[in-house]
């Protein structure tokens, strides 16, 4: 017979009794019980159909036994006393089911099956052969005292080889089963703490997640949402209970564009498997603020894991500010400069035009001439690689039109004389309009250049006004090459250039219009376009009159 497993502790009750004492207190309860209930039953079977069984005194002294084990069993606190007590009870009721079988030729002997699974299920070797031995040395007294003849002498055989069998199964299952329940039991550990050291990563990862201002969402093959960090949760104003929900936030391709269709969306895109990498697209979210977004997914694959698809939502809302407002400065900055350096040059080629120049004179004015170009020349780059239209908000003060204007034609005289364009100044004497003059005499140098550039040698450029209580109307007349009538409504647009002007071979960025009508909105005034392919372009500007102006 092999050893019993080292979880069984020498006479007692093993497994669960070890760690938790108050099982073995119910386990007590539940096998006597079941014992006791049965004797119970079968006195009161004895008492209706032979009940002369109760004059042998063997018989009443088991039942008696019998069932004071079973109070005894109730009232001990067996978690107290030492396992090894408990084996008192199978043993007293070994005994007790003696008494009973006593003189009866065994009939009462099957109840020897409680006690003996009892032992046989949860003590050691030495007490379960005790238990037989017990149980074998009745059964040879009462066949000693008792014995009728070979009949009788073979059911104790009997009896005796059965209750040995079922002591040897039940010995042997419940053997099994401890070793059974000890690996389960090492297992449930490895596991519990395989799940702790998981947990904890994931915990960690969590808060790692969390602690970035990347939005990020991972998503199964089939779609289904596997976690969400805070920044995600807080973009989209989804509910981290049901993240499969629209949130409160909405998409838009553009800013305050078009909303994007619902399959369109990242998040649809992500969830079908789809792989993109920095899609743009603008969110308004659920406190009313916009959001530029950068969109990207990640495939996951591991070889311990299902595949998995990580969104990952970048908000770059910041950088892109950023970078417009160095656009617009950049584009500003170097559009405006080609206004004075137009004048520069065009004043240096006008000197160089004097055949009566001295040689020094002459030098130094084809330095400044070339030095002038160069600078056109950078400042074209620059423009090249700049966004936008540059908006500045100025305070309303007061400015006379016609000296502004004046003072612009005065500086591009020389270069119109050089292109042999002639300048019509039709203006009233004055013209008080309420503006910043720096920023207008801008917007009028970008007008005048732009008639001066576009306009052929030979033609015209009249500038006319009209001053009313309210107003003051500004015309701009030229005689150059026109826009064509499809044209006209995108010539504000940055970086648009007309058809007829790209196909003249005068440079330019596409900016100018943009800028003149950013400046004429913000001094409070508005700017009107005509233009007749081949014939010429008329810009008109109103701005307020002052309070006092009157009409000249």
């Amino acid at each position: 017979m092999r050893s019993v497993p080292p979880a069984v502790p020498p006479g007692g009750i093993p497994d669960d009794d070890a760690t938790n004492p108050g099982s073995r207190t119910r386990s007590v309860w539940l096998l006597q019980l079941v014992l006791g209930a049965s004797v119970v039953i079968t006195v009161l079977l004895v008492q209706a159909l032979e009940p002369a069984l109760f004059s042998l005194w063997p018989f009443s002294s088991g039942v008696g036994v019998i069932i004071a084990l079973t109070a005894l069993a109730m009232v001990v606190p067996w978690q107290k006393i030492p396992r090894s007590a408990v084996a008192v009870i199978p043993f007293g009721d070994i005994v007790g089911i003696g008494l009973l079988s006593y003189g009866t030729d065994l009939r009462f002997s099957f109840f020897w099956v409680f006690p003996i699974i009892w032992i046989a299920t949860h003590f050691t070797l030495v007490y379960l052969i005790s238990a037989l031995s017990t149980v074998g040395v009745i059964i040879v007294v009462d066949a000693t005292v008792n014995a009728s003849g070979p009949v009788t002498a073979l059911r104790l055989i009997v009896v005796l080889l059965s209750l040995t069998f079922i002591a040897i199964t039940s010995f042997l299952s419940a053997r099994q089963t401890r070793a059974f329940k000890q690996l389960l039991r090492r297992q449930a550990s490895r596991l519990q703490g395989t799940l702790q050291r998981v947990s904890g990563q994931e915990r960690r990862v969590s808060q790692m997640l969390n602690g970035l201002d990347t939005g990020i969402a991972r998503l199964s093959v089939d779609g289904e949402v596997l976690a969400l960090n805070d920044t995600y949760v807080a973009l989209y104003g989804v509910e981290r209970d049901e993240p499969q929900r629209p949130g409160a936030a909405v998409e838009y391709a553009t800013l305050r564009g078009e909303p994007l269709p619902e399959a369109e969306r990242p998040f649809a895109r992500a969830s079908r498997g789809e792989q993109f990498d920095d899609e743009r697209v603008w969110l308004f979210d659920p406190h009313g603020e916009w959001h530029a977004l950068s969109a990207s997914t990640r495939r996951l694959i591991s070889s311990d894991e299902p595949e998995s698809t990580l969104l990952i939502v970048h908000d770059i809302t910041a950088l892109i500010e950023s970078e417009r407002a160095r656009e617009r400065l950049a584009a500003t900055v170097s559009h405006e400069l080609r206004n004075p350096l137009t004048a520069i040059i065009g004043h240096a080629d006008l000197a160089l035009d004097d055949p009566n120049l001295p040689p020094k004179v002459r030098e130094q004015l084809e330095v400044i001439a070339g030095a002038g170009e160069r600078m056109q020349k950078l400042i074209s780059e620059i423009l090249a690689t700049s966004r936008g239209v540059f908006r500045e908000t100025s305070s309303p003060v007061a400015a006379d039109a016609s000296r502004i204007i004046a003072s612009s034609l005065a500086s591009f005289r020389p270069a119109a004389a050089a292109r042999r364009v002639s300048v019509v100044d039709d203006l009233p004497d004055t013209a008080e309009v309420v503006g910043d003059a720096f920023r207008l005499r801008q917007a009028f140098d970008n007008i005048l250049s732009n008639a001066i550039k576009y306009t052929p040698a030979g033609g015209t450029i009249r500038i006319s006004g009209d001053v009313s209580p309210d107003d003051v109307i500004l015309h701009f007349a030229d005689t150059g090459i026109g826009i064509h009538p499809d044209d006209l409504e995108r010539v504000f647009d940055p970086y648009f250039r007309a058809q007829s002007v790209r196909e003249s071979p005068t440079p330019g960025t596409g900016l100018g219009m943009g800028i003149i009508r950013s400046i004429i909105e913000d001094q409070g005034g508005s700017l009107y376009l005509e233009s007749e392919l081949g014939t010429g372009t008329t810009v008109t500007v109103i701005l307020p009159a002052r309070v006092d102006a009157g009409a000249s």
